[in-house]
């Protein structure tokens, strides 16, 4: 591995707002990709799942009352 005294140096190469403009591209095509293929399946597709959304019911969690 590199020693952690050079690591800076490895920035002096590449340029960090190139870097970080890729890595968010690709890890929003990344998870575009991993919603499409989970809506394209009968088990994970949770926009036509049968339930409408007018049927769910909210439920609100009772909180004890310390005295």
């Amino acid at each position: 591995m590199f020693p952690t005294e050079a690591l800076w140096k490895i920035w002096m190469l590449i340029d960090p707002r190139r870097v970080l403009i890729a890595l968010f591209a690709f890890l929003i095509v990344l998870a575009l990709a991993i919603h499409m293929i989970l809506l394209s399946t009968a088990e994970f597709n949770w926009l036509e799942d049968g339930v409408p959304a007018s049927s769910v019911q909210q439920v609100t969690p009772v909180v004890p009352q310390h005295q």
